[in-house]
């Protein structure tokens, strides 16, 4: 059950009936169109939340609340809990606010207890999470800020059900300690499968030829196929029908006043079969202007429209982030193979201009050894001849002489 209000710009809102005070009989209605009627003294205390028994579990909330802020003092001062001690700079990361749809952190938590904001214990744990599960959102999970949002989330969740509990350290060390093991078990498992191992006796056996690592093979274009596939699922979502088409400039004229760069998924596909787009990069940065424009249009966060911002982007940085990752894994391979190509290269010519010399080698020695022994056989056979000839002169001179 929800009421549709209607705000003076027109926009329309489902609200809760929690969220809404019905006006008094007796009140003074305000001449003015627009304009609040007053709530009496007497009023907001009746709006007021009452502590109920049991919010606060076995103790009361100001003396819980005391304990909690303690506990956050003593693990701030650890050097793992730094990043998570303020809120994110957004300078630094401008696209967190269009990942993480609700940002907190130890010391905003701290003030909410300082001014008692949360009226159950429950509520504060349910913020306490947010920690791990905005650094799992925006970080890649398994990283190592990862691994220490979930730490710190651990400890300070196990320090808030433990009433009795008033030095958090000792249960920094218990908790670090159980994530240690748990990894090992993990690790170990993994070890322990029956999916194919890589153990040392074997590969020690192995061909030389099959000993070598595998080399990676990765199209350094199969980025844009990514991006075909990742806008077929953008035009699925329900979400996304805001951004399909261009804004109406009709039903919203302002709209090129405020927005410099107007974008759409509908352009962006566009850009894309036209193949406009040399990398992803250039792709990503259009699909995070559509966001910008919605937020910076429409920054009313309560709107319809922001909230299908936030979900929808959350779920773009994710896809977004497996384009480009696998983009800049295939450069580095192509950049990796690039020498090796060249060395095969290398190689066959040396050993192509080797084997021609030798060949001409060989060809040389033959036809030199055939030379000198043509010239050897020809100057045994005029020697032959001469000695013949000599010889016939001899017997004929010896002849004349005995007559």
């Amino acid at each position: 059950m929800c009421d549709i209000s209607s705000w003076d710009n027109n926009e329309l809102e489902k609200m809760s009936p929690w969220d809404m005070e019905q006006i008094p009989e007796n009140a003074t209605y305000p001449e003015e169109i627009g304009a609040s009627v007053p709530v009496t003294p007497e009023e907001l205390k009746d709006l007021l939340y009452k502590p109920q028994e049991g919010d606060w579990g076995s103790c009361f909330a100001n003396e819980e609340c005391e304990r909690i802020i303690q506990g956050i003092d003593q693990l701030l001062a650890l050097e793992i809990a730094a990043p998570f001690s303020a809120p994110v700079d957004l300078n630094a990361y401008p696209l967190y606010c269009t990942v993480v749809a609700y940002p907190t952190d130890l010391i905003t938590i701290r003030r909410k207890l300082e001014n008692r904001f949360y009226r159950t214990i429950s509520g504060l744990m349910w913020e306490v999470r947010y920690i791990e599960h905005n650094a799992g959102t925006f970080n890649e999970l398994g990283s190592p800020i990862v691994k220490s949002a979930k730490l710190i989330s651990d400890v300070l969740l196990k320090f808030i059900r433990d009433q009795n509990c008033t030095n958090i350290l000792e249960q920094y060390e218990k908790t670090k300690i159980e994530e240690l093991s748990d990894d090992e078990n993990d690790k170990a498992s993994e070890l322990d499968s029956d999916a194919p191992g890589t153990s040392s006796d074997t590969i020690l056996w192995l061909p030389r030829q099959l000993n070598r690592r595998p080399t990676l093979n990765v199209d350094v274009n199969t980025w844009k196929e990514q991006c075909r596939e990742f806008l077929n699922l953008m035009f699925q979502c329900e979400d996304s029908e805001p951004f399909r088409q261009p804004v109406d400039l009709f039903a919203y004229p302002d709209y090129r006043d405020i927005i410099d760069t107007p974008m759409d998924f509908n352009m962006v596909k566009e850009t894309l079969e036209a193949e406009n787009y040399e990398t992803p990069l250039e792709f990503c940065k259009d699909v995070r202007l559509i966001f910008s424009n919605a937020k910076a249009y429409t920054p009313n966060k309560k709107s319809r429209i922001y909230n299908m911002t936030l979900k929808l982007s959350a779920l773009v940085e994710t896809q977004i982030k497996n384009i480009v990752s696998n983009y800049k894994l295939a450069l580095k391979c192509q950049k990796k193979n690039k020498p090796r190509q060249k060395y095969r290269k290398r190689f066959k010519s040396s050993s192509s201009s080797q084997s021609s010399s030798k060949s001409s080698s060989r060809s040389g020695s033959r036809s030199t050894s055939q030379s000198s022994s043509r010239s050897s056989s020809q100057s045994r056979s005029s020697s032959r001849s001469k000695g013949r000839s000599s010889s016939r002169s001899r017997s004929r001179s010896g002849s004349r002489s005995r007559s």
